[in-house]
């Protein structure tokens, strides 16, 4: 019996070229705990290794030199190596000796696979192999990868990172290499490509799998990957195996044929299809087999399918080979039942498929119930000023196209500056981007009001104003456009976006009365002081209000109320939560100062209090900009909170409340931008100054930043080529 201690002293009982020829077989024996057998052509060695690892690493070093490898059954081995099998309900966890060929992965109770296997995994190109949540493995030390066959899952464990990696990267090769598994639906999709159309029909009567059914599927009608679904969305929604969330939804087709009202099946079945993508072919063919050759034209239950593949094909696309398939199935339809409603919705999906865009939610009830009709979806976007617009959308209608249809109604098509629609809810603005799709965005305010997240129980809705002020001295005082940037400079107002002294607010909300009410008269009262004054962004002294007069000055400072926004804003619409904090007495001080500057505006035109409202506005060096609340903590270079100001020429920094900026970055010396984490906005000027601000308004910095940025170089492109 030879101890084995170190490979040199060991290898030197065989002369190393000798070694090809002499070892015929290298084998566990069991005689002892970690030892093996070398066989060579006059002599036989038994070995005894410190543990079972170096036992097996003493094969696998010996092994090469033997007469071919005897993995399996005479299969080379792709990757071979311990691993932990852990059983199905997880109880029971053994050591295995895995040996991964080309036909599949063995595993034995040792290293010697000259005996048969303890089991066999058979591998196909259904087969999926899951690597770790590699967070979790790192905190406990298990590199645990899961293998879903056909039958069942394994749960193996490799000693480290490294060994899972290369076991699982050399099983997914085999997987990748299998052939395809291809169903019998899959067939007769590829065949009707080549038939003529004398055989199509043929092709029909003969394969009932084609056509509708009244009965249950047993298995999906496509070859679908084995497993549960994977990803975080699917785990937290409850989803099983791709298998039997397919057969899910060909149990609810058949079920919402008899329902009255099937909307809410529907909405079940697009949200799988928005959770699993990989299950969107499946889903189609399933509503192509269940709208075919019906045994009764226009039924209630053929209809119904058609509803849901009307719904379906204004949400999603199938991949290219099946998006053919629905093509024929629609045309074929059209050509069999001229006349029918079938033919209606037929005509209504091919036009469906033509403009369909990616999406990120499933459809709304009211998109559903559009659809299910055969009709446009309605829309309502709102203004500042109370203004409304319904609008009629597709559920591909974008942003952009919203915006081109709006800018040419109001006439401001040609104008510098650039209009958005925005999501808004209470004092919320997003700007959307242009190719975001609006019935998306409608779907995602039901999924908000349903969730109940909103401000202060407001509702989202769709908003149209002003994104980016490139041109704000060139505007026809008379347009509608003027409109526009009067109402969004009063709604900045009042939401403390424009710093000014008690004097200029006071002389403010004075014009904005005028503008609304016109001269003031003998006992008229100003109920709701917060409609034309920023109570909760500014508490208003009581001595200051006796001394206004006519003239007015820009200086001084105004607070905001940062975080504490937000927090009055969801409080209980019962409860005014511009009033909270403030006295009655300084409000009733306020509505004295405000009227008394009110009587002085006597005999003053609406235009002329308009126009005068914005020189006061126009006045700041700052107008233009947009005003966002960031908190720095980098250093002590500036203050903790901060308005970080965006404009056409320059980002710039404010302390809250201050007309001066603190620095200003013209966009040429602002060298990246953007957000590394979430929640963190970074700036890099030139000289390589960092600059990172804490701010939950990171994509809208940024899509600001880069709509001005944009503007820059493509009006310095106009200039080039002139």
């Amino acid at each position: 019996m030879y101890h084995t201690t170190g490979i040199v002293p060991f290898i030197h009982l065989f002369m190393m070229h000798d070694l090809t020829h002499a070892l015929s077989n290298v084998s566990f024996l069991g005689v002892r705990p970690h030892s093996f057998t070398i066989v060579s052509v006059d002599r036989v060695l038994h070995c005894l290794a410190d543990s079972e690892e170096d036992m097996s690493a003493w094969i696998n070093a010996l092994q090469p030199y033997g007469e071919g490898e005897d993995e399996g059954a005479g299969r080379a081995a792709i990757e071979k190596g311990w691993l932990i099998k852990e059983t199905a309900s997880g109880k029971l966890r053994t050591k295995r000796f895995f040996v991964l060929t080309e036909s599949g992965l063995d595993y034995y109770r040792s290293p010697d696979t000259s005996v048969p296997p303890a089991g066999q995994i058979s591998l196909n190109n259904l087969c999926t192999v899951i690597s770790p949540d590699e967070v979790i493995a790192r905190e406990s030390g298990h590199w645990m990868f899961t293998l879903n066959t056909r039958r069942r899952f394994y749960r193996l464990t490799a000693k480290s990172n490294s060994d899972e990696m290369r076991w699982v990267q050399a099983i997914q090769e085999v997987i990748d290499n299998k052939p395809p598994i291809i169903t019998p639906t899959e067939k007769l999709v590829d065949d009707f490509r080549q038939a003529g159309p004398g055989e199509i029909e043929a092709i029909y009567r003969v394969n009932p799998i084609l056509s509708y059914t009244a009965n249950h599927l047993k298995a999906s009608l496509l070859a679908l990957p084995y497993g549960e679904v994977m990803s975080h969305k699917a785990k937290s929604r409850g989803y099983g195996t791709y298998q039997e969330e397919a057969l899910r939804i060909f149990n609810s087709l058949q079920d919402e044929e008899s329902l009255g009202n099937p909307i809410p099946v529907i909405q079940g079945i697009l949200q799988t299809c928005c959770d699993l993508p990989g299950l969107r072919d499946e889903v189609y063919c399933q509503l192509i087999k269940q709208t075919a050759s019906p045994p009764e034209l226009d039924s209630i239950a053929i209809l119904r399918n058609w509803q849901v593949l009307a719904c379906m094909t204004s949400s999603f696309l199938p991949s290219r080979k099946y998006l053919r398939y629905l093509r024929f199935h629609l045309q074929r339809s059209r050509d069999r039942y001229p006349g029918s409603e079938m033919v209606k919705f037929a005509n209504f999906c091919s036009e469906a498929i033509k403009r369909t865009r990616p999406r990120d939610f499933p459809p709304s009830k009211d998109e559903i119930i559009a659809c299910l009709g055969r009709r446009e979806l309605t829309a309502v976007v709102y203004c500042f000023g109370g203004g409304t617009c319904k609008i009629s959308i597709t559920s591909a209608t974008t942003a952009g196209e919203v915006v081109h249809k709006l800018s040419l109604g109001i006439g401001v098509q040609g104008s510098k500056n650039c209009f958005a629609l925005f999501e808004q809810c209470g004092d919320v603005y997003k700007a959307m981007e242009d190719r975001v799709v609006i019935a998306d965005v409608l779907a995602k305010f039901e999924r908000y009001e349903a969730h109940g997240i909103n401000e202060g129980g407001k509702r989202w809705r769709l908003f149209f104003k002003l994104f980016c002020f490139l041109d704000t001295k060139n505007v026809s005082p008379d347009s509608l456009e003027a409109g526009f940037m009067f109402e969004q400079a009063y709604n900045d107002v009042l939401q403390g976006r424009f710093p000014a002294t008690t004097q200029t607010l006071v002389r403010l909300a004075a014009l904005r009365i005028q503008y609304e009410v016109g001269d003031y008269r003998s006992g008229a009262s100003i109920p709701d002081i917060e409609t034309v004054y920023p109570l909760k962004k500014k508490m208003v002294k009581d001595e200051d209000l006796p001394h206004i007069d006519k003239g007015f000055t820009l200086k001084g400072t105004l607070r905001g109320l940062g975080r504490n926004t937000l927090k009055k804003l969801k409080q209980s619409q019962d409860e005014n939560p511009a009033h909270k904090g403030i006295d009655s007495a300084e409000i009733q001080a306020v509505k004295v100062a405000v009227s008394d500057q009110w009587k002085k505006l006597q005999g003053m035109p609406r235009e002329v209090a308009q126009q005068q409202y914005m020189d006061v506005l126009r006045s700041w060096d700052g107008y233009g900009s947009t005003l966002f609340d960031v908190e720095y903590k980098q250093d002590s270079r500036y203050p903790h909170e901060l308005w970080l100001g965006v404009n056409a020429r320059n980002v710039s920094l404010y302390k809250r409340g201050d007309m001066q900026p603190l620095a200003s970055f013209p966009y040429e010396h602002i060298l990246s931008f953007g957000a590394p984490v979430p929640n963190l906005y970074k700036l890099v000027v030139e000289g390589n100054e960092q600059l990172s601000f804490e701010t939950q308004k990171v994509l809208e910095i940024a899509k600001l930043m880069k709509a001005y940025i944009n503007a820059i170089v493509k009006d310095r492109r106009a200039q080039t080529s002139r």
